[in-house]
């Protein structure tokens, strides 16, 4: 999963709205356990002033915490905003069955 944030990186930079990042970061906070903590919400949308760059932060900083906190926040965009989710290739559906039709490809030569 954190090889699609990192195919969407762009998508979602040019994408995402200061009230969808705003969602993003509420919703990755509050996952039980939480991909981000205080701080890191914190410095996502204190250290930055132009959404793209806080947007960016926020994707580098969720895809180096690995394929579940990349499916995670996959979900929540998924739920959040469905259009740029879909427009991005980010379904979690679709990108399972992905991930399974390349894994039968490369177990059956």
């Amino acid at each position: 999963m954190a090889q699609e944030l990192l195919r969407a990186r762009l998508g979602l930079i040019q994408g995402v709205s200061d009230g969808l990042l705003k969602d993003l970061t509420d919703c990755l906070r509050a996952t039980n356990p939480p991909v981000l903590n205080e701080r890191e919400v914190n410095e996502i949308l204190q250290a930055h002033a132009v959404t793209q760059d806080r947007t960016g932060r926020l994707v580098d900083m969720v895809r180096n915490k690995g394929d579940q906190a990349s499916f995670i926040m996959i979900s929540v965009l998924e739920q959040r905003d469905n259009l740029l989710a879909r427009n991005l290739g980010l379904l979690t559906d679709c990108i399972e069955e992905a991930r399974m039709n390349r894994w039968d490809r490369s177990s059956n030569p």
